[in-house]
């Protein structure tokens, strides 16, 4: 991104972080108030530390005059207790601040978890899990260095250095203009460098560390193909052009902030001697020497808020930045909304009806589905077979409203999808997938997914239907073993059973099983599907059979074709028809010459079986 476009979005960028931080500071007002009210009293506090020093310094010359330490003793006492004070109300704000700060900063991870979990597949499908991660946990600590910076660091300071400058105005009018002004070109040199300088090369800075994330979530998330191809030493070389790209980024970024901090450096000297110079010319004139005294005292606490000023409007502005990614992820609209008007889904038999459905992808010119007439009715068993890149995955995500259709609507039980509520649609379906993710918790935990309030009886039943207690019982901590990751420590047909386990328990009206058995040697294989069968009776089923000798059984067999039906009915009628469309497939399969998803050549091929065979053989 060019950096004018960088800092003209910049103060943009501010102004939506800064509402978005007030959107949680305002949801808990009297705490808020309780620390804004005790930063008050702080900052009044503070101001008089200068008077009370130079009160001490006019009592002890009083004292050398008199002989009388009463009045340097009381003065020495009102300054202790003034610095008494200030630490004592600053103990309380902060602790009423931690209370407050630890709230919110558990909101917004809640918030941002929740907001993502409802985005749509589609926005998934495009962002790095690893990444995502990366952006809600950065900007949740960066929403407390932010709300530290503004409340209990910058603001309090600027107070006090508007403070400061009444206080000397009154006292002189030259001094406290002289101050006032230094003060005000100090800020504004530092915001300016701050926004315009700093901030770009922060944001490119942050861009590079969220692919550093995503990178090394990719990367570990696939090691087991890594391994496979023995290309460790290739995901390394990758992730250090990553890691360089983030280096050279963060270096300059890190040069722009040391650059900015030597401008205020200076500035802060210049205040120094003007101060001083004026005071000596006063000197000269017959002045004071408490005056000297308040401004060097005065000088020596703004010093310190300066320099922590500098570095304070530097971290806000890193902290704005890093903020942007959640605050986009707030501002993203969920792509798959409920409608305003949305009611529970309440389910019966299991009817599905498309009507006249249309439905295309995004940036893809052709449809998926054109005018799409389908109804299954309850308690039918359908299979949805065709070549890949047919519609057969998409017309059961459709169903489950991973997508909105673009035009016509999908009736379940008579009720249209768009006007349910996603959640309780989609726990009225049951879907086994054809590779099982799993959480990384206890297999208990897993099964029991499907029915939160199932006890343990209920859970060991389902898995006893799916043929999964056996080898779970033999784990050395049974129902109670994790997983790993995506259920990585189980083989691929323990997955598989879990899966159907826990699509047995969830005893859902409409079952999808994407080739539910895929995963299971023969003998599994014939319990599962007897299993099954039983879970079956009574329900609506839909199979998206890529192995096409597993659709025998089903009442009807659906054949997908660019996005149509072409052919329906059951398999021997399929079979019968000489020249049709499944029993090309089937025959290819059956000969062995298409894996089971690798029939979009089968599909679009006009030659038949003995010709493929003869193009095999030469």
């Amino acid at each position: 991104m060019p950096e004018s476009n960088d800092n003209a979005s910049s103060s943009t960028t501010f102004s939506a972080v800064c509402r978005f931080v007030w959107r949680y500071w305002r949801s808990s007002p009297l705490l808020f108030a309780a620390v804004l009210v005790g930063v008050a009293i702080g900052v009044v506090t503070e101001v008089q530390i200068p008077s009370r020093a130079a009160e001490l310094v006019s009592a002890l010359r009083g004292a050398d005059a008199s002989g009388d330490l009463q009045p340097a003793r009381d003065a020495a006492l009102w300054l202790v207790l003034t610095f008494a004070a200030v630490s004592l109300i600053q103990q309380i704000y902060f602790r009423l601040w931690i209370t407050f700060a630890a709230d919110i900063m558990r909101r917004l991870l809640n918030d941002g978890f929740d907001r993502v979990q409802r985005f749509a597949t589609d926005w998934h499908v495009n962002n790095f899990a690893g990444a995502t991660v990366r952006r809600i946990t950065r900007g949740m600590w960066a929403y407390d260095n932010f709300s530290d910076v503004v409340v209990i660091d910058l603001g309090p300071a600027l107070c006090l250095l508007v403070g400061f400058a009444v206080a000397m105005t009154l006292r002189d009018p030259m001094l406290g203009a002289f101050f006032a002004g230094s003060v005000l070109l100090f800020l504004t040199v530092s915001i300016a460098l701050s926004l315009g300088y700093v901030a770009p090369a922060n944001r490119r800075s942050n861009d590079a560390d969220t692919a550093v994330g995503a990178g090394l979530a990719d990367a570990i998330t696939c090691n087991s193909t890594v391994k496979s191809f023995g290309a460790e030493d290739r995901e390394a070389d990758r992730l250090g052009g990553v890691t360089r790209r983030w280096q050279l980024r963060a270096r300059h970024s890190w040069r722009r902030s040391l650059d900015t901090g030597a401008v205020q450096s200076l500035m802060i000297l210049l205040l120094l001697g003007g101060l001083l110079a004026l005071v000596l010319g006063r000197a000269e004139a017959g002045g004071r020497v408490d005056d000297l005294v308040y401004v060097l005292t005065t000088y020596f606490l703004v010093n310190g808020h300066l320099r922590n000023i500098g570095r304070q409007v530097r971290d806000l502005q890193r902290s704005v930045n890093e903020l942007d990614d959640l605050v986009e992820i707030d501002a993203t609209a969920p792509q798959i909304a409920d409608a305003p008007a949305a009611h529970v889904f309440r389910p019966s038999q299991g009817t599905v009806r498309f009507e006249h459905v249309h439905f295309g992808y995004p940036n893809q010119p052709t449809p998926v589905f054109a005018d799409l007439d389908v109804t299954i009715e309850a308690g039918e068993k359908v299979a949805v077979v065709g070549p890949s890149g047919a519609g057969k995955t998409t017309f059961v995500k459709l169903i489950q409203r991973l997508h909105d259709v673009d035009a016509g609507r999908i009736l379940i039980d008579g009720q249209d999808v768009r006007a349910v509520t996603q959640s309780s649609l989609r726990r009225a379906i049951a879907l086994v997938p054809q590779e099982p993710i799993l959480f990384h918790r206890s297999l208990l935990e897993n099964i029991g997914y499907a029915q939160p309030d199932a006890d343990r009886d209920a859970i060991e039943a389902a898995a006893r239907q799916a043929h999964a207690h056996a080898f779970i019982e033999q784990l050395p901590q049974g129902y109670d073993t994790l997983v790993g990751e995506r259920g990585i420590k189980l083989s691929g047909g323990e997955r598989q059973r879990v899966a159907i386990a826990r699509a047995i328990l969830a005893d859902a009206p409409l079952l999808i099983l994407d080739e539910a058995t895929s995963s299971l040697d023969s003998i599994t294989e014939h319990l599962i599907q007897q299993a099954i069968h039983t879970l079956l009776e009574g329900r609506t089923a839909i199979l998206i059979a890529h192995r096409l000798s597993t659709v025998r059984e089903a009442d009807r067999i659906l054949v997908f074709e660019s996005g149509r039906v072409v052919e329906e009915g059951r398999h021997a009628e399929l079979m019968a028809r000489r020249g049709g469309v499944y029993r090309r497939l089937y025959d290819m399969q059956a000969l062995g010459f298409l894996d089971h998803d690798g029939a979009d050549e089968a599909a679009g091929s006009k030659h038949k079986v003995g010709g493929l065979e003869q193009r095999k053989l030469r």
